[in-house]
């Protein structure tokens, strides 16, 4: 059993690392996929799970490292070398307003013309490995989950929950359900 977290707004960080190490414990194995690592630094969680950067991840398209090249560290680099001495102040100054006025408008333009990269690397990421259960932690990260479900045609769908304990594969979960197929918020009877 796989268990796949989806944490891209960093709330419930926690729940999360509870969540996953109870995952774990069950035998499964858990993936945990944030947007950046940073909120993260001082969570601990158990060996087994997998953490996944989606910020590391977007770096390493070919072309996001073009466009960092082109745009930040040729002329960063390029400003440095020359601006050694005297030019010291003058040259940090332009680099200041090179990246203000050129390099960050530019990169925000190439922004919006790819758009949101992360529901790509989520379905790759989960296109190497099955999952079993995504549990969709913050609200930010449901239309990944949704996206993730809708480039599964023909395929078997993951439990989607909200936590952990509601997916019916916790062991010790407080949410257990005695129905198969029910579902957190199901009021049916």
């Amino acid at each position: 059993m796989h268990v796949l977290f989806l944490s891209v707004g960093d709330v419930r960080r926690r729940a999360v690392v509870e969540e996953s190490r109870q995952a774990v414990a069950d035998g499964g194995a858990a993936t945990v996929v944030v947007d950046r690592m940073a909120p993260w630094s001082r969570e601990a969680f158990a060996s087994g799970v997998r953490v996944v950067d989606l910020a590391a991840l977007r770096r390493g398209l070919p072309a996001d490292r073009i466009e960092q090249a082109a745009l930040y560290k040729a002329p960063r680099k390029l400003l440095r070398t020359v601006g050694r001495g005297p030019l010291r102040r003058f040259s940090k100054r332009a680099e200041r307003a090179y990246q203000r006025r050129l390099a960050d408008p530019a990169h925000r333009a190439f922004l919006r013309m790819r758009g949101d990269q992360r529901a790509k690397l989520i379905a790759r990421l989960c296109a190497r490995t099955p999952v079993d259960v995504v549990v969709v932690t913050d609200p930010i990260a449901m239309p990944y989950a949704a996206d993730l479900l809708g480039r599964r045609p023909g395929r078997a769908h993951p439990r989607v929950c909200f936590s952990y304990d509601y997916s019916g594969m916790a062991t010790d979960g407080q949410h257990l359900t005695d129905h198969p197929e029910s579902a957190q918020g199901d009021d049916t009877p």
